[in-house]
């Protein structure tokens, strides 16, 4: 006999459904009734206020983190077991996705949030060295745990999408043991060496990086809204901004605001798309200069680095940049989907090497190898990477993304 879900986990499952798709804007307890079925008073009956119910999603998602990764917390496993224990746990979430999502705003939103993970993880009995991993503050070390993390969500979105464009699919099982398998191998081991897929040297590397460089001075000047954005989200966090907030910042009428723009969020993705345009065709610019696929890749990556780190005002979008670039993934729209050049082109079989049990496109991969500077950036900021340390960073996800990284 199948147990009642209990009126308080259907609210709480009803919370963290609205964070299926990216959510920087709060539900509100009258959305959340509705969702339920529900009257916003009896809500009151199982949580004293909106609080009560973030922190008890704050509980539950913590319970869950802990029940998926104590599986692998057997220093005993062999790689066979590892991996299927890894397996196990992309599984779930590609059935669950609300809490990656979920897990990305609280990361882009929280200070010192991994230190908390590692607090609440040891509490609950993990007996693993996550705290002493966070302490270390080595660039490989992170760059592996963000290089996985980012990858197995941006794959799990774009199978999401294709589940909803009526693809076929291989079962969820299949899709994260081939994940696993793609991860470890990256995509030289996954398509094969080739002259487009050959190694770069190191004096090859150095001139890549002077093609890559760019300097604050030869941008365009910021718009200004885009800059008053960026500076009321550092204050009050992406979810909080409202558009009198801007209006505030900009010294000028909430009216003034709206007459170009419906809402915040439509105010969002102009100001944004706007900028990635830009950076765009920097990349484009840039990637002419590339004789070899694997050099494309890497200049992708170096430039949008370089970019971020010319363009701070575009810092405190960046959660919200790798959520919504991995759920855009497969539309249309071009802002996240980077040129569509030569090289994407070129690489259109090969690219359908890549079996993850859907549709793999070349644009597919340039979009994965943009989110990840954009982790790195995140990164960077959370716990102050030197310029240094950020480009370790970012040769270490390319190597990751180009020949795999071991779990």
């Amino acid at each position: 006999m199948t147990q009642k879900t209990s009126t308080k986990q259907l609210i709480l499952d009803a919370a963290f459904s609205f964070y299926k798709h990216p959510c920087f804007k709060d539900f509100s307890m009258s959305q959340l009734a509705a969702k339920v079925g529900i009257s916003k008073t009896a809500i009151y009956r199982h949580f004293k206020n909106k609080d009560a119910v973030v922190e008890s999603m704050k509980e539950q998602f913590f319970d869950i983190l802990y029940a998926q990764l104590s599986t692998i917390q057997n220093k005993n496993l062999d790689s066979k077991a590892l991996n299927e224990q890894i397996i196990k746990i992309i599984s779930f979430f590609a059935e669950n996705s609300q809490y990656i999502n979920y897990f990305i705003t609280l990361h882009a939103q929280v200070n010192d949030f991994e230190k908390k993970v590692c607090a609440e993880l040891r509490s609950k009995g993990l007996q693993n060295d996550f705290d002493k991993f966070y302490q270390e503050n080595k660039p490989a070390r992170y760059s592996r745990i963000y290089f996985c993390a980012v990858t197995i969500l941006y794959f799990i979105k774009l199978r999401e999408k294709a589940i909803i464009y009526g693809e076929k699919i291989d079962p969820v099982g299949n899709f994260s043991k081939k994940m696993v398998n793609f991860i470890q191998k990256g995509i030289v081991g996954t398509i094969g060496e080739s002259s487009q897929t050959s190694k770069i040297s190191k004096e090859r590397f150095a001139q890549l990086d002077e093609i890559c460089k760019i300097n604050e001075e030869d941008l365009p000047e910021e718009d200004k809204i885009f800059t008053a954005f960026s500076t009321v989200i550092t204050k009050y966090g992406i979810n909080n901004v409202t558009v009198e907030h801007i209006a505030d910042e900009l010294n000028i009428a909430k009216s003034s605001l709206y007459f170009y723009f419906e809402n915040k969020n439509k105010m969002l993705l102009h100001l944004v798309a706007k900028e990635l345009s830009l950076l765009g065709t920097i990349c484009e610019e840039n990637c002419a200069e590339a004789k070899t696929y694997t050099e494309f890749i890497y200049i992708n990556m170096k430039t949008e680095i370089s970019y971020f780190s010319a363009r701070p005002s575009i810092l405190s979008l960046c959660g919200w940049l790798l959520q919504n670039g991995a759920e855009n993934s497969v539309d249309n729209e071009k802002e996240f989907l980077g040129p569509n050049n030569v090289w994407e082109t070129r690489m259109t079989e090969i690219a359908q090497k890549v079996d993850l049990g859907f549709s793999v496109r070349p644009e597919h991969i340039t979009i994965w190898s943009g989110l990840l500077p954009i982790s790195l950036t995140i990164l960077k900021i959370k716990h102050e990477f030197s310029d240094e340390e950020t480009n370790q960073s970012l040769n270490y996800m390319f190597d990751f993304l180009m020949y795999g990284a071991k779990f």
